[in-house]
């Protein structure tokens, strides 16, 4: 049976077949097509371990060493590469080395081991952070290393710290891998690390004597430490300035003390003697400040003058390794955050479209920054270096990605506000920002920005600080060092305030022991019978004199108050009797007595007139000594009073001691004394 012919396929039936299967193969290699490359070509790492691996196969495969350009401020990261790679390049196995900062929020061992997978290469893998002795490492199957030892002994040894120089600090580590004895010396540092004997070995002593100060003093002061000159001249100021001090006010004070206020001897002594001390003090700190060898003196390095010529002009950093490398970022987005540090990408996708919809050019780069960096860790001087690097008008700004941190420049915009008020806005945000908020704070300000090419780019503090301080560089010699800080200061203003309090804290004291000495006391009874004994001496020695009979009167006035019950005014005036009566008899005078003085009767004898302030007369006799003081100091004998009380003796004016001046103004008698002695 004849089959009937088939209609024929109409055309438009055939082009949507065609469009369906086409579309089939389209959905398929979208399903299976591999992820969008970067622009360069390779995969955009998402983390720092991804980075850091991304960064390793680059390098020489077995041989990879990786240098952070956070530290191109502080090392030439191409030298310090080689350096490192020499080293380790001694262990004879393959080995993955990045070399960062201690600041960098990797979690150690599992930041490696992430590393380590995605490397997917077999040997060591260490960690180098600089400022950090902790080295950490590990390794993959087959490669024998004792890592935790090796990093043991390096934490245990002093002559490691965080001043250390990374190629040093790799150098230490390989040699104890190497160590064959590492096992034991880790073992040593941890039983000493917890003062606990080592089987097999002494056990530790404690040694729980911090150093002495004297000994830090000692090693402060030394003239090759870091501020050996300077410390040698503060001290060497404070002290010379002291000396100078002590002696001016006891100078002053020793004129004071006269009263004739004429400079005497003694003021020019301690003024001269002060100056020569002080003047030999600063001459023997300049020689031990300037003792250091010459190799060994702290000079500043080559790379350090040069350093502190950054500050003078654009681009203001030391190396522009991590600049050209956030430059190149921004080609594809104005946007850019490290690798290094986590950002939210939600965070990243809003501050994006805020800077698309910024009114003038907004380039930001989040990065980690740090003191070894090329901007010395300061967000301002790496946004400056970024704008003036890529030389084309807009806001620049860096957000530090590890403490949210922020600062921005301009260059041929106008922000159509002060630039204090860009600035408070981001330090606003600052306290409750996550990562680059604080940009997004500064962009929301710039609404009535616009591009003028005629604006004043702005400058970092740090180059206007430079500026300003350009003529008050610091001294580099020794001797420079040694005057420029403390020594002046010590000498003429801390050190001689010092000298003043510590000479007029002598002054009370001095006081006390005048008083001390017109309150004799107790010493006044064996005073007395020892002066009435080298009376009766000298009137046994003397025969026949033509003083003989005042003499004798005076000695046995002086006899019969000391023979009765005697107080210290009765005292004194025997003293003062069998004194004068000795003087008489021994000089063979009649003139030989003469009158006492009335500040203490017990000093010598008066040689011309005076105040007594105590007396409230200017006529009384006074002895030499007592005339060259000034009348404030002049302290008169104290005696016991009524109700036992000590009294300067010219306030018992009721007593014939006081009235004859003590029988210089006419005769004692021994009766009359007697009888106001029963009288008491």
């Amino acid at each position: 049976m004849p089959h009937a012919p088939a209609a024929p396929v109409s055309p438009t039936v055939r082009l949507l077949a065609v469009a369906a299967a086409l579309l089939a193969a389209l959905a398929v290699l979208v399903v299976v097509a591999p992820a969008p490359a970067a622009a360069d070509g390779t995969e955009q790492p998402t983390t720092p371990a991804a980075h850091v691996a991304a960064l390793m196969a680059e390098e020489p495969e077995g041989r990879a060493v990786v240098v952070s350009d956070i530290l191109a401020g502080e090392y030439d990261l191409e030298r310090v590469q080689e350096q490192v790679r020499a080293e380790f390049d001694r262990l004879g196995v393959p080995y993955q080395v990045f070399v960062s900062t201690g600041l960098l929020t990797f979690e150690g061992e599992e930041f490696l081991a992430a590393v380590q997978e995605r490397s997917g290469r077999e040997g060591l893998y260490v960690l180098l952070n600089a400022g950090q002795t902790g080295v950490v490492a590990t390794t993959t199957p087959g490669i024998d290393l004792p890592t935790r030892d090796a990093r043991s002994v390096l934490l245990s040894d002093e002559s490691y710290d965080y001043e250390t120089p990374v190629p040093q600090l790799a150098a230490g580590y390989v040699d104890a891998l190497l160590d064959p004895d590492v096992a034991e010396r880790a073992e040593r540092a941890l039983s000493e690390a917890l003062n606990q004997p080592v089987e097999g070995t002494e056990p530790v002593e404690s040694d729980d004597e911090a150093p002495s100060a004297w000994r830090e003093f000692l090693d402060d002061m030394s003239p090759d430490s870091t501020n050996g000159p300077e410390n040698t001249g503060t001290v060497a100021g404070v002290v010379g300035g002291t000396a100078l001090g002590f002696g001016l006010t006891a100078a002053v004070l020793v004129w004071w003390r006269r009263s004739d206020r004429r400079v005497r001897f003694g003021s020019w002594a301690w003024a001269g003697g002060s100056v020569a001390v002080a003047a030999a003090v600063v001459v023997a700190g300049m020689v031990h400040a300037t003792s250091a060898p010459a190799e060994e003196s702290a000079t500043p390095e080559p790379e350090a003058a040069e350093s502190a010529d950054l500050m003078a002009e654009p681009p203001y950093v030391a190396a522009t390794e991590r600049v050209d490398r956030v430059i190149g970022a921004w080609e594809g987005s104005p946007v850019f955050a490290d690798p290094l540090i986590t950002v939210d990408p939600a965070v990243l996708e809003e501050l994006d479209a805020a800077v698309a919809a910024a009114p003038v050019p907004v380039h930001v780069a989040a990065v980690p920054l740090a003191d070894t960096d090329e901007s010395d860790g300061d967000p301002e001087v790496l946004a400056h270096a970024l704008a003036h690097t890529r030389g084309e008008d807009g806001v620049y700004v860096v957000v530090d990605g590890t403490s949210g941190r922020g600062a921005f420049a301009l260059l041929g915009v106008d922000p159509g506000s002060d630039s204090y008020d860009l600035s408070t806005a981001m330090s606003d945000a600052m306290p409750s920002a996550a990562g680059v908020e604080v940009a997004l704070a500064l962009v929301d300000e710039l609404g009535g920005a616009r591009l003028d090419p005629e604006a004043r780019a702005t400058v970092p503090a740090a180059a206007r600080l430079h500026d300003d301080t350009i003529e008050d560089e610091e001294p580099t010699t020794p001797l420079g060092r040694y005057a420029a800080d403390g020594l002046l200061p010590g000498l003429l203003i801390l050190g001689p305030l010092f000298g003043v309090l510590l000479c007029l804290a002598f002054v009370p004291p001095y006081l006390l022991v005048r008083l001390a000495r017109a309150t004799p006391g107790r010493r006044l009874r064996p005073t007395a019978r020892r002066e009435a004994e080298r009376a009766i001496a000298a009137l046994k020695a003397a025969g026949d004199l033509p003083a003989g009979d005042q003499a004798v009167r005076d000695l046995d006035t002086a006899l019969i108050v000391l023979g009765e019950d005697p107080d210290e005014l009765d005292l004194v005036g025997a003293t003062v009797l069998a004194r004068r009566a000795a003087r008489r008899l021994e000089e063979g005078s009649a003139g030989g007595g003469g009158r006492v003085c009335m500040v203490d009767p017990l000093h010598d004898f008066a040689s011309g007139k005076g105040r007594i302030p105590k007396a409230n007369r200017s006529d009384l006799h006074l002895c030499g000594r007592c005339l060259r003081l000034t009348p404030a100091l002049r302290t008169p004998l104290r005696v016991t009073g009524p109700f036992g009380r000590r009294v300067p003796h010219l306030l018992l004016d009721e007593r014939s001691w006081v009235t004859s001046w003590y029988g210089t103004r006419e005769n004692l008698s021994g009766e009359k004394l007697l009888e106001e002695s029963r009288a008491r």
